[in-house]
């Protein structure tokens, strides 16, 4: 099995761990590091190992420039180094792009383990007394546990943020051992026990501006963003990889980074055929003159992938979450790219998860944002107390720890990242008064204003009619359309039309497929490991449940067997 879904990440342990049973490793004398890595951006990557200091940063920098010293001998790697020794906190505040690693102080015996400020790139620990782990896939540090003797404990609180939410809510993995470095956060870890510092929170905090000058802001940050990153493809040579589907979000990445003089464009497209994924896509590139690469769902082959998805993204959001988009990076060679350039999260940037003020500015609470409410959880207070409102709470969470988890996924073959992943855009974004944001207000008139030509192609949010205020009406009436063939479809049992990938369908109507989920599913919910009470939960959700909802309790049985039945971890 594992053979077959290869990992690429690293972990490093302290020496008195074996890690052996991950395969050939580096022993650096006072730890030892395994990593099998892309390499996408060998010149932003560190690897030093000397007297004093050992020093790991895999990912990207978009500012190598600024941590130049004296110190460091004019190099990017060791100025990094001698930044990170200084002032830690100050340090990662400054950096941009897309970054995870550790830095060990020889003579302190302190380890100071990192990640972005948004979490691209994430980083998983494991720390009891004098032995840890850092690692950016759970399944690496779990399998060192198994090979040490150490045991692990199912975490019910995961099963459960995943059974409603479809992704973890704090630092929660499936072992209670295992913990998740939570964006913008490192840690340090001594003799005497581990210390989190938070060095960045995504906050909102609007300052006065009329809307013009909120409409230049936004523009000037996007730009710097999708400068920064096709810029790091241009620095190694490579071809730009933009997802383009009929939504707004990763059209607007692909138009922009056009608009700013990036063309040599690649553009990545997957949904059902016949779908407004397939036309419009294809109608943008077709018009932008890119390259275009689209896959087809309809072969439903990647509804099996339950067991890969999971050991992939760590088990930290839904296992079908992603679609097809794991099979289709499959089929690309991607020597010739270095980033893919995603949507993931933009429209939520540019807009707003709450739908007004009222509910944006409200103290958080739970049950917004959901995939299910069936099983009508509630979790610790201590949770929501950590954000001042409704909205901080659901970018903090849906945004960046629910919808960015499909880099975990993508990152085994291309780096990737978005606009939204940039700190500046972000700080930007959450500056603006949400009078401006909501409802797509300062979004459709940043699009028509500044990119017409983006507008004269449908959206799939609006069911296929142009993105312009001047539309709104047209819309109103496509959404009636659409709500009545919807409830035409499921009364006939037929496809839903206006999805881009209908589940629902496919499940019932492909034996093969059902078949397998519902023999997974009867294979795996007798587990040992699942409390009486959570088993009895998860048969009520899969049983009467839509797909889903079905889905949701796959992920959690996967987890299950990959960390603990597969003779992962002891329970």
């Amino acid at each position: 099995m594992r053979e077959k879904m290869e990992l690429k990440g690293w972990l490093a342990a302290s020496r008195n761990l074996k890690i052996t049973c991950l395969g050939k490793y580096i022993d650096l004398g006072v730890c030892v590091q395994y990593q099998n890595l892309l390499g996408k951006f060998p010149r932003d990557q560190i690897s030093i190992s000397n007297a004093e200091y050992v020093c790991f940063l895999d990912g990207y920098v978009y500012n190598k420039e600024a941590f130049l010293c004296p110190e460091g001998f004019g190099r990017w790697q060791e100025s990094f180094a001698c930044s990170l020794s200084k002032d830690p906190a100050s340090h990662f505040g400054r950096l941009r792009g897309a970054f995870g690693g550790y830095f060990y102080d020889k003579e302190t015996n302190r380890v100071t383990a990192y990640t972005d400020h948004v979490s691209n790139k994430a980083l998983y620990y494991y720390v009891d007394g004098d032995r840890w782990i850092l690692s950016n896939y759970v399944d690496f540090i779990v399998r060192v546990l198994r090979a040490n003797g150490i045991a692990g404990h199912f975490d019910e609180t995961a099963a459960r943020y995943m059974l409603s939410y479809g992704y973890m809510l704090d630092d929660s993995t499936y072992v209670k051992e295992i913990r998740r470095l939570l964006p913008g956060c490192y840690i340090t870890i001594t003799p005497d026990g581990a210390d989190i510092t938070q060095y960045y929170k995504l906050r909102c905090h609007e300052q006065p501006m009329t809307e013009d000058e909120a409409l230049e802001k936004l523009d000037a940050a996007f730009r710097q963003a999708v400068a920064r990153e096709f810029e790091k493809d241009k620095e190694y040579g490579y071809r730009h990889l933009v997802d383009l589907s009929a939504g707004l979000d990763s059209r607007m990445v692909c138009w922009v980074a056009h608009d700013m003089g990036y063309t040599e464009q690649t553009n990545i497209a997957y949904s059902k055929l016949g779908y407004r994924d397939d036309i419009i896509s294809g109608k943008i590139a077709k018009k932008l003159g890119h390259e275009y690469l689209f896959r087809a769902l309809d072969d439903v082959r990647w509804m099996y992938d339950v067991d890969e998805m999971t050991l992939k993204n760590n088990g930290a959001a839904i296992c079908h979450g992603m679609t097809g988009g794991n099979r289709m990076l499959q089929s690309i060679n991607m020597e010739r790219y270095g980033i893919e350039h995603t949507g993931i999260i933009v429209g939520a940037t540019m807009t707003s998860y709450c739908r007004d003020r009222a509910a944006a500015y409200a103290k958080p609470r739970y049950g917004l944002n959901t995939y299910s409410t069936k099983l009508g959880y509630t979790f610790d207070e201590k949770v929501l107390a950590q954000y001042e409102t409704q909205e901080e709470f659901a970018m903090n969470t849906r945004g960046l720890l629910g919808m960015q988890v499909s880099y975990m996924t993508r990152q085994n073959y291309i780096e990737c990242t978005a606009p939204s992943a940039d700190v500046d855009l972000l700080e930007t974004a959450f500056s603006i008064p949400f009078e401006y944001r909501m409802d797509n207000r300062l979004y459709l008139r940043w699009i028509e204003e500044k990119y017409p030509g983006a507008a004269a192609f449908g959206w799939e949010k609006w069911g296929g009619v142009k993105p312009k205020r001047s539309h709104i009406f047209f819309r109103k009436v496509k959404t009636t359309q659409r709500l009545v063939a919807g409830y035409f479809s499921r009364l006939l049992h037929r496809p839903d039309p206006d999805s881009m990938n209908p589940m629902d369908y496919w499940y019932e109507r492909d034996e093969k497929v059902r078949t397998y989920l519902d023999g997974m599913y009867e294979k795996r919910i007798g587990s040992a490991v699942l409390p009486r009470e959570l088993a009895d939960d998860m048969r009520r959700l899969y049983e009467e449940g839509n797909f889903v909802e079905k889905s949701l309790v796959l992920t959690v049985l996967s987890a299950v067997y990959l960390y603990f039945e597969d003779g992962t971890v002891n329970g």
